[in-house]
């Protein structure tokens, strides 16, 4: 594999990828719902809130954000992924809420005036996106002054085990761009790594939490399908050679296995979560 990686060219593949596997994402999203869930018991969204959800995907943790904050507060969602916005659309008229709004937007050029917004968040976003250094002073911009914002992002990957298994397979196999780059899940995942970039930007009183979780699969299979269908790993790995897709799925099935268990697969995950505030005056 060889990464060529270009701003334009990372984000116009970003939004081509996750528009294609947008169906097939929610079952991965499952997964995602106990990070969410400890997010939101330290930033506790109160009624009234304004808050923004950036980087969405089919509309989690928004919806849950927006029945938190019901009947007077309300919810914006963007995301890239306009099939991703439209699946969100679906799932909040399912649950019949009517205080959140999702919207196809860039995180890195948010169209919103200063000051909207009394909280926000992003999880797993921030290791997507081209450029992580713009979508969080975006965020600080949209933000209040007191206004607080909280983000996950996966740990490093001899502890975000459940990206890992598939991804040392393909980074074996990988060759880095003409800069001497290669992607990975991981950055912003190590220590004070996201806190330093928010601090830089102009948040103050970070603070950083841990939290392994497990992701759960009936069979090394089943989990397979679900990464590969469910995010863009599965379209990169269909571009590769025939000789390297057989090498990376082999050495995937191998490093599941590892994780086995009577009723199924479980891989505990660490993600870093990072809480922080707007300072209400300028300094």
């Amino acid at each position: 594999m060889t990464w060529k990686y270009t701003d334009e060219y990372y984000k116009n593949y970003t939004r081509q990828t996750w528009d294609e596997c947008a169906e097939k994402y929610v079952p991965l999203q499952e997964q995602l719902i106990p990070y969410h869930r400890s997010l939101l018991e330290i930033l506790r969204p109160q009624p009234n809130d304004v808050v923004l959800d950036v980087c969405t995907g089919p509309g989690e943790p928004a919806m849950t954000i927006a029945s938190m904050v019901s009947p007077r507060g309300r919810v914006v969602g963007i995301d890239l992924s306009s099939n991703m916005m439209e699946i969100a659309r679906k799932n909040a008229a399912k649950r019949m809420l009517l205080n959140v709004e999702f919207i196809t937007m860039d995180a890195e050029k948010l169209e919103f005036p200063p000051e909207s917004y009394d909280m926000a968040v992003s999880c797993f976003g921030f290791q997507i996106v081209t450029d992580p250094d713009a979508a969080a002073k975006e965020i600080f911009r949209v933000l209040k002054p007191g206004g607080r914002a909280g983000f996950t992002v996966w740990s490093t990957g001899d502890k975000a085990l459940a990206i890992d298994v598939i991804i040392a397979p393909m980074l074996e196999n990988a060759t880095p761009d003409e800069n001497g780059y290669l992607p990975t899940p991981y950055e912003l995942g190590g220590p004070g790594e996201l806190t330093n970039m928010l601090e830089k930007v102009g948040f103050e009183g970070a603070k950083e939490i841990h939290v392994t979780g497990n992701w759960i699969a009936p069979s090394i299979d089943h989990y397979l399908t679900m990464i590969l269908e469910g995010t863009p790993i599965g379209h990169s790995l269909s571009e590769e050679e025939q000789e390297v897709q057989q090498k990376v799925l082999e050495k995937t099935k191998k490093n599941i296995a590892k994780y086995s268990t009577p009723s199924g697969v479980k891989i505990p995950t660490e993600c870093v979560i990072v809480v922080a505030s707007k300072p209400t005056t300028k300094n």
